[in-house]
């Protein structure tokens, strides 16, 4: 990734492209163990020299690695459009479907290059946590679902690698994973790798990427783009997730949805461009019938959402963050360029008598550059909630159009900001760039939910800053 070197009478910092390539790599191949931990651990695997990001001082960030990294195949079963055979590479099969039933643990399914058919179904798929199962795909593997309701629906699935896969046309969900409808069985260990998934709906919620009953996941560097009305990722009753180096773009409806007893995961490290409705719904609405767990008393808990970029997001009454229905949900160390409707939203969409109220949120260290013209206000407060239980601590706000703008206005019972920067210019690079910082430290409304590292893995250190990316020298 390109590093330039930015000189101001402001700052002296190394800054990134805002704007990274979707093709490139690189992206952290981010983290699990054998339980697939969230919480920081380093898996017992054969991770190769430089896939963990290191500070200064040579110790790896807290990032969680998937479980798959340094795994090695046993046996490879071949793919390709106009295959007859058994799955060899000179007699390949002519169908997804075979191969994934021909699997065993610890084999590659490897799809290449070419046009195969959507609807396609798999279910009971089943590595483990030595020998995972991967469907990958080569170069110009692309699953066009035109005609079809679904490109790929699985069910019933663990320790399940995809990865390297075009997907797209499809009239419903792009690619749909789900527990069979079995709350006590959930799928779990999946990763979702170098996907493209793109021009999926035909007007209604149609998902690119739609996840139901997922246990310990990892949705890693892939493309979303063009979703029709639904989301980029929906979410339903999915625990321990860590989202990272996904891009997000040109969506009607938002970015990333967590609802129906979601929990525990992490959002690290995305770019969301042009995303007309919510860029990350924490929680949401959602059936009681379709929970997991079916008794839980909110629709998302415990997520935290990091160190991402928000350009150009909310125009269709939307914002870059809604707290909806969520507990101790926390959104840090975010930059968001041009805000459109708000900049958060504070709502309680189900509202039986079994569900806590939107509490104990935090909005702090993020960078926040708006034309005042394109707010309505900055935080829309709905009924039910319970306001006077978020913090916002630390955030750089600037106005581009308003040029004596004196800070936002927190109305509706949210208690005033402490620590905040007001109409300090953070030396955006190109209006995507990344920027300078005050140099504020963690304060204690992070105490929970510790930052860890910027978008590109740099650990942050005992002084962050505000925004997603951290700089190496910033005085101001």
């Amino acid at each position: 990734m390109r590093r330039i070197l930015v000189l101001s009478s402001l700052c002296v910092l190394i800054a990134c492209d805002a704007e990274p390539d979707p093709d490139d790599g690189g992206a952290l191949d981010a983290p699990t163990s054998d339980v697939a931990p969230i919480d920081g651990s380093i898996p017992d695997v054969n991770v190769p020299d430089g896939e963990l990001p290191r500070d200064a001082s040579g110790s790896a960030c807290p990032l969680p690695i998937a479980f798959d990294v340094g795994r090695i195949p046993s046996r490879v079963l071949h793919v390709t459009p106009s295959g007859t055979g058994d799955g060899s590479e000179t007699a390949p099969f002519g169908s997804i479907e075979s191969a994934i039933r021909a699997a065993s643990p610890g084999t590659e399914v490897r799809v290449h290059a070419g046009t195969y058919d959507g609807g396609l179904y798999i279910e009971n798929v089943h590595g483990s946590v030595t020998a995972p199962i991967w469907l990958r795909g080569d170069d110009g593997a692309l699953i066009d679902a035109t005609g079809d309701g679904e490109a790929l629906h699985v069910t019933e699935a663990s320790y399940f690698v995809i990865e390297g896969i075009e997907m797209h046309g499809a009239s419903a969900n792009g690619l749909n994973i789900d527990d069979g409808g079995t709350e006590d069985t959930p799928t779990h260990h999946l990763v979702l790798r170098n996907l493209f998934v793109h021009d999926i709906g035909t007007g209604g919620n149609n998902d690119c990427i739609k996840l139901s009953g997922i246990d310990d996941f990892f949705v890693l560097d892939s493309r979303i783009a063009r979703c029709d009305a639904g989301d980029g990722i929906d979410q339903v009753g999915c625990h321990r997730g860590f989202l990272h180096g996904n891009r997000f773009s040109e969506l009607a409806g938002g970015g990333i949805q967590m609802k129906g007893g979601s929990s525990d995961s992490w959002v690290h490290g995305n770019t969301f461009i042009d995303v007309a409705g919510r860029g990350i719904n924490a929680g949401g609405s959602t059936g009681l019938a379709f929970f997991r767990p079916i008794d839980a008393p909110f629709e998302a808990a415990r997520l935290t959402i990091e160190a991402n970029h928000f350009i150009r997001v909310g125009a269709d009454s939307g914002a870059p963050i809604a707290f909806v229905g969520c507990e101790g949900c926390a959104f840090i160390h975010n930059t968001i360029i041009d805000p459109q409707s708000w900049v958060a939203r504070i709502l309680q969409e189900s509202t039986d008598v079994r569900f806590v109220p939107c509490r104990d949120g935090i909005f702090a260290n993020n960078i926040v550059v708006f034309d005042s013209a394109d707010l309505r206000t900055f935080v829309n407060v709905g009924g039910g909630t319970a306001p006077d239980t978020f913090t916002f601590a630390n955030n750089l706000w600037f106005s581009r159009d308003e040029s004596d703008f004196s800070g936002p206005t927190l109305s509706d019972g949210i208690p005033p900001e402490t620590g905040a920067v007001i109409q300090m210019d953070p030396l955006l690079e190109s209006d995507e760039g990344f920027p300078c910082s005050n140099g504020a430290a963690n304060s204690a409304a992070l105490t929970r939910a510790e930052a860890t590292a910027d978008r590109d893995g740099v650990c942050w250190g005992p002084n962050p800053g505000i925004g997603a990316v951290t700089v190496q020298s910033c005085t101001l």
